[in-house]
């Protein structure tokens, strides 16, 4: 499948895990139809989790590691530097009372004008509420998809 340069998300690290912890095929399917980028910060938080990714799917670490890198084929990584202070202060202000850590995943959204892909309803929710629209749901993106 050909990826759809025409539409453009920013995922967060709760997309890449579900990605890694469910291993279904619609992230493949998702991951190359769509021009999807991550921020470099997303690495730190999968080293965090990757004995409880390894845990809860049963893979071996080369499995895992081969399952990532099919994954990145089709990921666009933005260094920390790309983002300006503008939108990391932009994407602070606007996620400060819910999670500060989501920061820079709203930032790149910001930098790069594009919508920003979570599973994370909470933050979804408060962040609609509060008048910033960059935002959807991985279920809506996915269903939209298969539809």
């Amino acid at each position: 499948m050909l990826a759809n340069q025409s539409k453009k998300y920013v995922i967060d690290a709760n997309v890449l895990f579900s990605a890694f912890i469910s291993g279904k095929n619609v992230y493949d399917i998702l991951f190359s139809t769509y021009k999807i980028f991550v921020p470099d910060f997303a690495f730190l938080e999968l080293e965090k989790y990757k004995q409880r990714i390894l845990k809860k799917t049963k893979l071996s670490e080369l499995d895992l590691q081969i399952f990532v890198l099919r994954l990145f084929n089709n990921i666009t990584v933005i260094p920390n530097l790309l983002i300006s202070k503008r939108s990391l202060h932009r994407g602070y202000e606007v996620c400060k009372e819910i999670d500060e850590k989501d920061t820079v995943y709203i930032a790149a959204a910001i930098e790069l004008n594009i919508d920003l892909i979570t599973s994370d309803k909470k933050l979804y929710n408060y962040l609609q509420s509060h008048g910033f629209s960059q935002i959807v749901l991985l279920g809506d993106v996915i269903n939209t998809l298969l539809l």
